[in-house]
């Protein structure tokens, strides 16, 4: 399949490219400062892995869905010595990007190609923190709403090990429910934050919101971590908030 695979310069900054596939913004690095996360979303992300274990201590990462890397480049930067499996349905684009934005050779990332819903039965590591980013230009592929993909996430985690889910969705929130139920139907007792815009979260606007689910219990403070560092404005969504929000009132 040909795609068409751009790179574009960052008007904000000289070192920032976006990595556009067939005209859609999927991610955006720093060629210079992989610790500078330029979409809201991958803040948010950021300050989800800079709380898992000790400050700078390595994690073992699994990445579904890769884009331009910016988030296991994030990991490798701010957590030296972790090891990390990326894993892409898109060879071609996964390819441009090495080559356009190759990785540090210190970097320990395994590279799987394949659909994200039959690799993780396959990998054997236990990963401290699994991220789902899964989108063909702006369309997540049906199975993330599934329990069974959910289930298999959580399955991969290590004790105390995050599930961090990017959910890109329109007005109404449609999206964020059903990712999220199927979270919780896969393991009712999962402890569940959801963080993103005020204004996205009451379900008025579009946007990205941050799920984190934690078979173990979130990392202590985590909330009022993503409320304090943003972006900005930032909700975040606990409790019994958060089961209105994807239940309705019982």
């Amino acid at each position: 399949m040909n795609r068409r695979i751009e790179f574009e310069a960052d008007v904000f900054s000289s070192n920032g490219l976006t990595l556009l596939v067939d005209g859609t913004a999927q991610s955006h690095v720093d060629a210079v400062d992989p610790t500078r996360l330029f979409f809201e979303y991958t803040r948010r992300v950021g300050h989800v892995l800079d709380a898992l274990g000790a400050p700078g201590a390595p994690l073992r990462a699994a990445h579904l869905g890769g884009g331009a890397l910016t988030l296991a480049r994030y990991v490798a930067a701010t957590r030296p010595g972790s090891s990390q499996v990326v894993v892409d349905i898109d060879r071609e684009v996964l390819e441009a990007v090495l080559v356009r934005l190759p990785l540090p050779g210190d970097a320990d990332i395994e590279f799987v190609v394949g659909d994200a819903a039959s690799v993780i039965d396959t990998l054997t590591a236990s990963f401290d923190v699994v991220i789902v980013d899964l989108y063909r230009r702006l369309q997540p592929p049906a199975f993330v709403e599934t329990a069974a993909f959910m289930g298999g996430c959580l399955r991969l985690l290590a004790p105390r090990g995050a599930l961090v889910v990017n959910v890109a969705d329109a007005a109404g929130l449609v999206r964020l429910r059903g990712q999220t139920r199927a979270i919780s139907r896969s393991d009712p007792g999962a402890q569940l934050l959801v963080a993103g815009d005020p204004s996205m979260l009451s379900g008025a606007e579009e946007g990205n919101a941050v799920v984190v689910a934690a078979p173990d219990g979130l990392p202590d403070g985590l909330g009022e971590r993503l409320l304090a560092l943003g972006p900005h404005p930032a909700e975040v969504l606990e409790g019994d908030r958060l089961d209105f929000v994807l239940w309705g009132a019982c």
